[in-house]
């Protein structure tokens, strides 16, 4: 009785079920990296432009210093002065250090999501939860997350966000273990039964 009621709960998870887990493992695996690589790069410009804002003002505050302030020197000036504002306009506009934070916060939420499905992906089939209701969840969380998230740019993900490993998932080969297991139960369980009839 136990060992038909574990080959009910089994064919629940079906290969299409465990192909489906796995589909939602490599989309939240992506787009945790992409979101993460974004924000690394946002911050990247954030720390760029302050640097050179720091740098521009204080090469301004150097050559000011002096009363009197050669043709030569007052046309660097204006260049530094000029560059230091520039630096600080764009800095501020692009608001560089809030979308990182906040790509930041949206790969955390897909990372949150890919350690979920790995916990479901790590659990025999035979006592995971019925399909139907965690793809419905998984569904509604990636949803929630999309519905929140900052888009990015296509042009971006192609040149500096996506690599092709992004789309390796570990539960490929967990998948082929169950299987092999599960058949090699199937298969025994059959030869026992066969033993009895004789």
């Amino acid at each position: 009785m136990e060992i038909s009621e574990n080959l009910n709960d089994i064919s629940l998870w079906s290969e299409y079920e465990n192909d489906t887990l796995i589909h939602y493992h490599k989309l939240s695996t992506i787009y945790k990296k992409r979101y993460q690589r974004a924000s690394d790069l946002y911050n990247s410009l954030h720390n760029l432009f302050g640097i050179i804002t720091v740098i521009a003002s204080s090469i301004a505050s150097t050559i000011s210093w002096g009363d009197d302030i050669e043709d030569n020197k007052k046309i660097l000036l204006t260049t530094v002065t000029t560059t230091s504002a520039v630096s600080s306009a764009i800095q501020n506009f692009y608001k560089f250090k809030e979308t990182s934070e906040h790509l930041t916060s949206t790969a955390k939420n897909y990372s949150t999501l890919q350690n979920k499905i790995e916990n479901l992906g790590n659990i025999e089939p035979s006592s995971r939860p019925s399909p139907f209701n965690l793809f419905t969840q998984l569904q509604h969380d990636f949803n929630e997350i999309s519905s929140n998230r900052q888009e990015l740019s296509n042009h971006f993900i192609k040149w500096f966000y996506h690599k092709k490993e992004d789309d390796n998932s570990y539960l490929e080969d967990k998948k082929k273990m169950y299987m092999k297991r599960y058949s090699l139960d199937t298969l025994n369980s059959d030869s026992n039964s066969e033993n009895v009839d004789i």
